[in-house]
């Protein structure tokens, strides 16, 4: 096993986390010659990383003549230490970034190798304690269309091993797929981050409105879970509640006009789960929407 970073305090940071030292180019992890390649960078960086990978690999077959592949050689048994089973007919590059289509990785296709993207479906603050968020989480699986069964087939295998769901996913879908991503976990932040700005100008002590209103949102969170979004939703507007919903509005626009809209758009939104509850007349469903709307 091998890994490197961009930046020398890159790399002393994921020595520091891994307990290893690390390799100070691409060119040195290209010639432990591994079956498998992990491309974690920026969305903007993966094309770049790619071309450098690539024309090492391009550079590793010419110098070895005979060589069947990129991947054949001592480097072959290091999957096998992994778990992940005899050595592929080709080594495999991913990339994990949920946006990024596969054809970022041309240049290492280009090379003779299968490519792959592997985006796991879960947010990583911090390197420490995420591989205990593996277990459990969803991964987004995207084959390139060199080997796509090889490099599939190392996808699911390394899922397995992480404990996580692997789903397969078209690859012209994957910006569409990283925007619900980014509404589910990003927006929720963002939306949490309103809540606690109203919280304080309605008087609530700063220091602690976190504390006070985050059993709420884990509550609200347990019945998603165990409902679903139609099922689990409560307030005012699941009650047709229009008064109430009117009194928001007025109180929004005297105090906190700036969060006005992003309550209209999302009550405007939640409007859909209320019709689909069948409880709310649809007249009223009609005059909430009038007043979110004006």
């Amino acid at each position: 096993m091998g890994f490197t970073a961009a930046s020398p305090a890159g790399r002393a940071r994921a020595e520091e986390w891994l307990g290893l030292p690390a390799s100070t180019a691409l060119s040195d992890l290209a010639k432990l010659r591994p079956d498998l390649y992990f491309m974690c960078v920026p969305d903007g960086a993966v094309m770049d990383v790619a071309a450098e990978l690539g024309a090492e690999l391009r550079a590793g077959v010419e110098a070895t003549p005979g060589a069947d592949s990129p991947g054949d050689g001592p480097a072959a048994d290091a999957a096998d230490g992994l778990g992940l089973g005899p050595s592929a007919q080709r080594p495999v590059v991913a990339h994990t970034s949920g946006a990024t289509p596969v054809s970022a990785l041309l240049a290492c296709e280009d090379a003779g190798v299968a490519t792959l993207v592997f985006h796991p479906l879960q947010t990583f603050p911090e390197p420490l304690t995420g591989a205990a968020r593996f277990a459990g989480a969803g991964v987004a699986i995207t084959p390139g269309p060199a080997d796509p069964d090889a490099a599939g087939a190392m996808g699911m295998k390394l899922a397995d091993i992480l404990g996580m769901r692997p789903f397969f996913l078209a690859d012209d879908k994957r910006c569409l797929y990283h925007a619900a991503a980014t509404v589910a976990c990003n927006y929720l932040v963002t939306l949490e981050y309103l809540a606690d700005e109203l919280f304080v100008k309605a008087g609530v002590p700063e220091k602690v409105t976190l504390s006070l209103f985050l059993p709420l949102v884990r509550a609200t969170l347990e019945n998603l879970a165990a409902r679903g979004p139609v099922d689990a939703l409560t307030g005012p507007l699941c009650r047709g509640d229009a008064a109430t919903v009117a009194g928001h509005l007025d109180a929004l626009a005297s105090d906190a006009p700036e969060i006005l809209p992003a309550y209209r758009a999302l009550g405007l939104a939640t409007l859909e789960l209320v019709a689909a509850r069948h409880e709310v007349d649809p007249e009223v469903i009609a005059r909430l929407h009038g007043l979110l709307a004006e």
